[in-house]
């Protein structure tokens, strides 16, 4: 019998064991008190197991904390991931004697993944659409990210490319606001991205932020972005959620691009869901791209959070295709080195700047300059000191954003 396996990390008054018990019991077969209508062969079957309890008592609050992992047969729930957060996240959360509680990771078999199809470009796919072979993609966001006219992205997204960016993205935020619809960003937009192809024969891919609450307008949005020859859409996760994202997926003909705003609110507190947890659901319903922030980044997550997400990022997951990686948040050419050097010299990855890029000194195309200088002076195991000593933009850069850093 197929079966998926769930880690808690559990603060309780009561030991473990009897909470362990609980769950197994409470979002399986059981509820509060014993039901006669449940047989022993109906709970052997649909019944939860209790794989592993790593246990200590703190005196100081009188209280049991550790890690619990149980494993739950997917005949309770089918392939149906909406099923199995409500089995394994859902009334858990409301146990009484549970005073804090994370769901560290939910391990699926190899039977289990072959039931979906994952990313349908991830990166292979993105590499081959830009004609990259190696390096780093050099993304950028459009900044202003609200309160920007069409037109004004289309001359920005003009600059950035004429710079050589590899990829751009509308912010999580801009959606389809009344001063500027996707629609109308897409009509704008489109038409230089194509003009510099066939100029300069540079492939750009820009994603636009699709996201609407009616999945159907999310449908019309692709289907328009489609016929103009798009290739990426912005898809915010946490707002979308699993049955959206499962449905965009089924239709979705572009590199799905993942924002995770709001993942703060289960990261940064003792109840919640953990970033290793949800990588592997948005991977298994196909993003293609997810933002995972960035090395001295403007967000919570230290440093050591940030590799962690990483390498939780290119960890295998079946036969799927790879997701890329997406280093953003307060990114300039200054966090280069670090995370050169924190991911193995990896660069299958995707450096994301926001303001790091607008912000330059020397405008947009000193950002984007400045970024690639400093990922060159890292292939030459040079300092970014001594690079920018012939490279005036990132000696800007370091110059400005060194001393602006909050």
């Amino acid at each position: 019998m197929d079966r998926f396996d769930v880690t808690y990390r559990i603060q309780s008054d009561s030991p473990l064991a009897l909470v362990a018990d609980k769950i197994c019991n409470d979002q399986t077969t059981g509820t509060f008190t014993k039901i006669p209508e449940v047989s022993t062969q109906l709970f052997s079957h649909f019944g939860a197991n209790i794989v592993r309890i790593d246990e200590v008592f703190d005196p100081a609050i009188k209280q049991y904390q550790g890690i619990i992992i149980i494993s739950f047969p997917v005949d309770l729930s089918g392939y149906d991931l909406s099923a199995i957060f409500t089995i394994a996240c859902g009334g858990v959360s409301s146990i009484k004697q549970i005073k804090a509680l994370t769901i560290e990771d939910i391990e699926f078999s190899t039977e289990f993944i072959t039931h979906f199809k994952g990313p349908k470009f991830g990166i292979e796919g993105t590499y081959q659409k830009l004609g990259i072979k190696s390096g780093p993609v050099i993304g950028g966001i459009l900044k202003p990210n609200i309160g920007i006219t069409p037109s004004d992205s289309a001359q920005l997204v003009d600059q950035l490319i004429e710079a050589d960016i590899d990829f751009i993205k509308d912010d999580e935020k801009l959606q389809s606001p009344p001063y500027s619809h996707v629609k109308e960003r897409i009509d704008s937009i489109m038409p230089i991205v194509d003009q510099w192809q066939q100029k300069a024969g540079k492939k750009v891919i820009y994603a636009f932020n699709i996201c609407h609450s009616d999945i159907g307008e999310i449908e019309r949005n692709h289907d328009y972005l489609m016929s103009k020859g798009g290739d990426a859409a912005v898809i915010n996760v946490n707002q979308i959620g699993i049955c959206g994202l499962d449905t965009i997926n089924k239709f979705s003909g572009v590199i799905l691009h993942a924002h995770t705003n709001g993942l703060g609110f289960n990261e940064r507190s003792d109840w919640g869901i953990c970033f290793h947890v949800w990588q592997k659901i948005w991977r298994l319903l196909g993003i293609d791209h997810l933002q995972i922030n960035g090395i001295d980044g403007k967000y919570w997550q230290d440093n050591d959070a940030v590799i962690e997400a990483y390498q939780s990022c290119i960890s295998p997951l079946g036969k799927l295709a790879k997701t890329l990686p997406v280093f953003c948040s307060g990114q300039w050419g200054g966090q280069v080195p670090e995370t050169y050097r924190r991911t193995n010299q990896a660069t299958e990855l995707m450096y994301l700047g926001g303001g790091g890029i607008h912000g330059h000194p020397m405008g947009p195309q000193g950002g984007v300059k400045a970024i690639r200088q400093a990922w060159d002076a890292c292939f030459a195991n040079q300092t970014l000191d001594s690079y920018a000593l012939t490279h005036k933009e990132l000696a800007q850069a370091l110059a400005f954003f060194s001393n602006n850093q909050k």
